[in-house]
């Protein structure tokens, strides 16, 4: 069960798309999955790249402590997606503290494995590389929005990209970000964020919840991340 488990996460990958099938094979012989708990920590900030992890299932925070002591939440990653390809690739310490804030399985990849195909074909390199390209363009997409876009749209917009992202692994419709992550993701306040829920759940888009948001209407969530004021 848990090869079977292994093989589908890893062929299913963007990261490797382009990967033949012996190359495939090799990966899922070196790789085990695991499940952790809720509010299991993976690794921490400046700790080495062990594994590049592929979520089967579950979701994955990244969160930094800053100088003034308060957590800086720079992202999710859901089912489907990776993390720490980039670590991995270049050998360079975790910059994010990395927990799973619910029951979450993993599938590790070693590190010098995938540093080892890559030395031997750069050919692999390619699927890689457009992945970690999607994932920098959407980064941007969602800071340029701070420039354009109103409080409302941009709260709107993250909801909407992780519930649609959700959906695709036929996750339920609960998303487990507080007011607070929402708020340092966005780099405004927890009580702009606050206010800014709170007409939305009047409106009938969300149900706003301790720890976690609901998406009662996505249609009027859309609409609303195209407002620009």
């Amino acid at each position: 069960m848990e090869n079977t488990l292994v093989r589908l996460t890893i062929s299913q990958s963007e990261l490797f798309a382009n990967w033949p099938d012996a190359a495939i094979l090799r990966l899922v012989q070196a790789a085990d999955a695991i499940t952790v708990e809720e509010n299991t920590v993976i690794h921490q900030t400046g700790d080495a790249p062990t594994y590049l992890y592929l979520l089967a299932t579950g979701s994955m925070h990244l969160v930094r402590k800053m100088p003034s002591g308060r957590n800086f939440t720079a992202g999710i990653h859901l089912a489907g997606e990776f993390h720490g390809i980039g670590p991995v690739i270049t050998r360079s310490p975790h910059i994010y503290t990395a927990e799973c804030r619910e029951k979450t399985v993993l599938v590790r990849i070693p590190g010098d494995l995938l540093r080892d195909m890559l030395s031997h074909d750069g050919t692999f390199a390619y699927s890689l590389m457009s992945a970690m390209v999607n994932r920098h363009r959407g980064a941007l997409n969602r800071y340029e929005g701070a420039a354009v876009l109103s409080t409302r749209a941009r709260v709107a917009t993250l909801l909407n990209s992780i519930y649609t992202r959700s959906a695709r692994c036929g996750r339920v419709s609960s998303i487990n970000l507080s007011q607070e992550e929402i708020a340092t993701m966005l780099g405004t306040r927890r009580q702009v964020v606050n206010r800014v829920l709170r007409e939305m759940e009047s409106e009938g888009a969300v149900q706003v919840l301790y720890g976690r948001i609901v998406i009662s209407d996505i249609g009027k969530l859309e609409q609303m991340a195209e407002q620009l004021e």
